[in-house]
């Protein structure tokens, strides 16, 4: 989702007394962003085009980690990363892309699909009637529960840990961090205008605090703000390099290790050879939010020593999937919105 689409589905939520909540569709990836309220079995109703690319993807995965060469050797490694993954599923989205309908009015449209709806998506019809209304009761609910919880210093300490692990050699620009505080405000503020300047505000405290300037520009673009290359001014020493498999080929008869450094384990005797999940490299969003993890526990340790009342807690809560955040106590008070000024040191 662009930054423009974040700030319309903001526009639409406060116009509609609606709220967004972060919904993790696979597990190590990237929430995604939805209306709360709407009922799972719906969206689901509305992905026939994704479950099409899952799955062709699947098959391409499958080709991939198999392939081999005039000499029997593989083409590949034994294993999709998260970069090959990518290309295959734009590679499964283009080989199942339907052809082109005739557009039709937009009262026939709404019609004929709130009849498909009720008829096929499993949900009870009167939901589908009264849609708006659940969607603004669960959106209460939720504003009821969670406030938004805006610290500029923790949100520096999980924009730095997820561009830092997500980006190669763990180098970056200034775009990048911009990029990804806004979609960290769109997690935390469910819905909620964000206050004009505040993703610059994130930004500016992310490279005065928690980034080291390695530019090497030999030209006047190389020296613009915008062109200025940054690492991360902390080492994650829980973050190893991930392992490169080794190039073998694959025994047929030997299900393929979930980890590359791992054996590979005998084949289930109820499964044939194909039909177990291939092997993908551990995804580096999740290992993102494990680093912004210890951060946030090395600003708790500090917290009386410098004097500064993190409430880490209420920030992680602001941005926890709402299938979490049920199971959560519902007593705890709501919390204001704070900010903190730019450049102040945190750790």
């Amino acid at each position: 989702m662009n930054d423009s689409r974040r700030v319309s589905a903001a526009e639409v939520c406060e116009a509609l007394g609606l709220a967004t909540e972060p919904r993790t569709v696979t597990p190590g990836r990237r929430p995604v962003t939805e209306v709360a309220g709407v009922p799972h079995e719906l969206i689901r109703w509305t992905s026939r085009r994704s479950d099409q690319i899952a799955a062709c993807l699947s098959e391409l995965e499958h080709e991939y980690v198999t392939a081999v060469d005039d000499d029997g050797e593989l083409k590949f490694l034994p294993v999709v990363s998260e970069r090959a993954r990518a290309k295959l599923n734009q590679m499964a989205a283009r080989k199942t892309r339907p052809p082109k309908q005739k557009a039709l009015p937009l009262a026939q449209l709404r019609a004929w699909r709130k009849t498909s709806a009720i008829l096929t998506s499993g949900v009870a019809a009167d939901v589908i009637t009264s849609l708006l209304e659940y969607a603004r009761a669960a959106a209460a609910a939720i504003r009821a529960r969670v406030a938004a919880v805006v610290d500029v210093a923790l949100a520096a300490v999980d924009v730095t840990a997820t561009v830092f692990v997500m980006n190669e050699g763990g180098r970056f620009h200034r775009r990048h961090l911009l990029a990804e505080t806004r979609r960290h405000l769109t997690l935390v503020l469910r819905g909620r205008r964000r206050d004009p300047g505040l993703d610059d505000q994130i930004v500016a405290a992310t490279i005065s605090t928690h980034c080291l300037d390695i530019s090497e520009p030999k030209t006047a673009r190389g020296q613009e703000p915008g062109y200025r290359l940054y690492t991360a001014c902390w080492t994650l020493p829980d973050l190893e390099p991930a392992r490169r498999p080794p190039a073998t080929v694959p025994d047929p008869d030997r299900q393929p290790p979930a980890d590359p450094g791992t054996p590979a384990a005998p084949r289930p005797p109820d499964q044939e050879p194909g039909e177990w999940e291939i092997p993908r490299v551990p995804l580096r969003y999740e290992r993102a939010v494990l680093a912004g993890m210890v951060v946030h526990e090395k600003l708790r340790t500090a917290a009386a020593v410098r004097g500064r009342a993190y409430d880490v807690a209420a920030h992680q809560q602001a941005a926890m999937p709402e299938q979490l955040l049920a199971h959560q106590d519902t007593d705890v008070p709501r919390r204001t919105v704070r900010t903190t000024s730019p450049g102040r040191r945190s750790t």
